[in-house]
């Protein structure tokens, strides 16, 4: 953003230098690029980061200087004269799409006479590198430049039908911008038409078809509020950026809207002449719900380390444009923020206003600062255990892209059958697609670690994936799922990629048992799981099942493919698991319990069943658990046998090592027995499992 000194005196009076204006702005977060002397006028090029969209204008920047020098902001009120006619009448506005376009405000001018621009508007746009078009055109840039609210001009004759209709492009559909080529649009644009066809690419850039022109006589002055996704998608679909592109991306004040329009329309009166028609041709309303923040006013102290009084910090923040609310306790208060700082929404950022505007060389370098415990969300938690366990497992994490190919983009996702989301113009190239799931690029890691000599480079990853969801009546307002995954690739059997996920599981307090420490009617179940890249019968799936819910798959885990693992180039046998964190978060237990171990010896016993083919081993575990209790400790699966001559045709055996232990006393062997005999009571009467002789 570059600015101009001569015009930043119209609002505030600045100090003494330029040098002491660009130092105060350093410090206070817009760094300073480059001072230029323009003519009898200064040009200062400041960084605006994406957050500060206010200062992509000379008012904004204005604000701040008269904040951190202590000096009044003038911001003029402008009222254009209305002498004629009524807008509503000249011109019918309708918005078909709301989510991209909340509000559009458009006023007539009638019987101006375009030419040039008077000098100092031609030098005001020279200072900050605009060249001059004519005197309409140039009063629209000024205002963006001044308000950070970017306008349009059209010739109103040239506008067909006389309305203004806001809607979604159709594929394919062309459009001419004044740089005069032509576009083909995509539905994910949205255009400003009229009753034939666009006439402007909405928040980009103006038709070329009703541009002003020495002829105009009739202006219509648009002045709209667009959503920031759709203007980036458009501007960089057809890499067409402009200022206005640039500002609506990051988010004008929406408050400026109706001031941008009225200013405007007061200045092209002034050095254009005509005629402002009555009112305006209003569409929608504004988005806008500025956040309220509570701030304790001894926080400032506790973070900072410095001691801001109490009145000064309520100056400080009244002059940035907060708006106080007294809060409960005499020094709580509630802050409304301005319509222009959306980036402004938690205590933490209040703080940040104050230390930015007080001074940061205010903040000593060795202050004592005190601590107050903070307390982790279920997401933090959740991820810091999981980690924990994989990293004391001896895994390393990886950081993989959430973009990838079209071929990485085609394996099933355990977590949606939608079609995987596209990146158009792609981030990387050759990568276009949002990924489903985190495990091929997981295994696509580990076969470029193998191609480097590292065979056993054991991973894993926690990130989020993105799944479309189906479109319907009943939808939620996002269209995009992002759950959170936890994905493992380990070298071995079906067997160590189970223990690595009971791992995870028993670090959130997650157990396999029914009413497991995270509270009672909590169980998880293992299913069989066809699904690539998983070789056939060496798979599985977890379902959570709790009271009163629906079960929900959690995992997946099983034996990588041959086929996969020759696609990927990986070396010996591989296993994989993904979890879904965001199901899990919810249900894990809050706090971990510590249990001392039983002081008593320990009674094995092995028990060997005989069930139906069919019988999954999950089903037989789950009965001798529930059955077993508190007196088992570990439930062990040895071995899985057939044999048709002895067992019978469509018959196996389950050989299970139980370890029993009692907490208050030692198990005698009768006991135990008796333990054992419920078991296999239980599993019988449950999978009809009988005790092999």
């Amino acid at each position: 953003m570059i600015i101009s000194t001569n015009w930043l005196a119209d609002y505030v009076q600045l100090p003494g230098t330029v040098d002491d204006l660009v130092e105060r702005l350093l410090m206070s977060g817009l760094n300073h690029e480059s001072t230029t002397s323009v003519g009898d006028d200064t040009a200062v090029e400041i960084e605006v980061t994406s957050n500060r969209p206010d200062c992509l204008g000379h008012v904004g920047v204005a604000r701040e200087a008269a904040v951190l020098f202590g000096r009044p902001l003038h911001v003029p009120d402008p009222r254009p004269l209305e002498a004629g006619g009524d807008a509503a009448r000249s011109i019918a506005v309708e918005i078909h799409s709301p989510e991209i376009c909340p509000c559009y405000v458009a006023r007539v001018i009638r019987g101006v006479r375009v030419g040039p621009s008077p000098h100092w508007l031609v030098d005001r746009l020279a200072t900050v590198g605009i060249a001059s078009v004519n005197n309409v055109v140039d009063v629209t840039n000024y205002v963006m430049l001044e308000s950070g609210q970017p306008l349009h001009a059209f010739d109103l004759a040239k506008i067909r039908g006389g309305r203004i209709v806001v809607r979604r492009a159709v594929d394919g559909e062309a459009f001419t911008a004044i740089n005069h080529k032509t576009y083909a649009l995509t539905e994910r644009m949205c255009v400003i038409a009229d009753a034939e066809g666009p006439v402007a690419l909405a928040g980009v850039m103006g038709g070329a078809e009703t541009e002003i022109t020495v002829a105009t006589t009739d202006v219509l002055l648009e002045s709209a509020q667009f959503a920031p996704l759709p203007v980036r998608a458009a501007a960089r679909g057809l890499v067409l950026a402009s200022g206005s592109s640039y500002r609506f991306e990051r988010g004008p004040d929406p408050a400026m809207v109706e001031w941008s329009s009225r200013r405007a329309a007061a200045l092209i009166l002034e050095i254009a002449g005509g005629t402002l028609e009555h009112g305006r041709s209003v569409a929608g309303e504004l988005a806008c719900a500025p956040a309220m923040i509570p701030l304790a006013a001894e926080r400032v102290g506790e973070i900072l380390g410095i001691d801001v009084a109490d009145a000064r910090q309520r100056q400080i923040l009244t002059a940035l444009g907060f708006v106080e609310e007294p809060g409960k306790a005499p020094h709580d208060h509630r802050w409304r923020a301005p319509t222009w700082r959306r980036d402004c929404w938690r205590e933490i950022d209040l703080v940040e206003e104050i230390a930015r505007i007080e001074g940061y060389g205010r903040v000593p370098e060795d202050a004592t600062i005190p601590a107050r415990s903070s307390e982790l969300s279920s997401r933090e938690r959740t991820v810091r255990r999981a980690g924990e366990v994989l990293v004391g497992a001896g895994l390393c994490e990886a950081m993989t892209r959430s973009v990838v190919t079209e071929s990485l983009a085609a394996m099933p996702s355990p977590w949606g059958e939608t079609e995987p989301l596209t990146i158009s113009p792609p981030l990387v190239r050759g990568a276009d697609r949002l990924r489903r799931s985190l495990l091929p690029s997981l295994l696509e890691a580990r076969g470029g670690n193998v191609a480097v000599g590292v065979a056993d480079a054991d991973l894993f990853e926690i990130a989020r994936a993105y799944i479309a969801r189906p479109g319907s009546q009943s939808a939620p307002a996002s269209p995009v799922a992002e759950p959170l995954l936890l994905t493992v690739v380990v070298g071995g059997d079906f067997a160590s990629i189970k223990g690595v996920a009971e791992a995870v599981f028993a670090g959130l307090g997650v157990s396999g048992d029914a009413g497991g420490s995270a509270g009672a009617g909590l169980r998880l179940r293992y299913r069989p799981l066809d699904l690539e890249p998983f070789v056939r019968g060496r798979a599985a799936e977890v379902m959570l099942e709790q009271a009163g819910r629906p079960a929900e798959r959690v995992a997946v885990m099983g034996e990588v493919s041959a086929a996969a693992i020759d696609r990927f180039g990986l070396a010996g046998p591989v296993v994989a698991a993904e979890l879904r964190l965001d199901r899990l978060e919810f249900a894990i237990a809050t706090e971990l319990s510590l249990v001392k171990p039983s002081d008593f010896p320990a009674v094995q016993r092995d028990v060997n069943l005989v069930v139906d083919e069919a019988v999954a081993w999950g089903d037989v575990e789950d009965a001798i658990r529930l059955t077993a209790g508190d007196l088992l400790e570990t439930c062990r699966l040895v071995q899985v046998w057939q044999d048709a001559d002895r067992l019978g045709a469509g018959r196996k055996s389950f050989v299970v090592a139980l370890t029993l232990r009692s907490g208050s006393g030692t198990l005698s062997g009768e006991e135990a027995g008796r333990v054992v005999d419920a078991v296999v009571a239980e599993c019988g009467r449950r999978v009809a499992a009988v005790l092999r002789g």
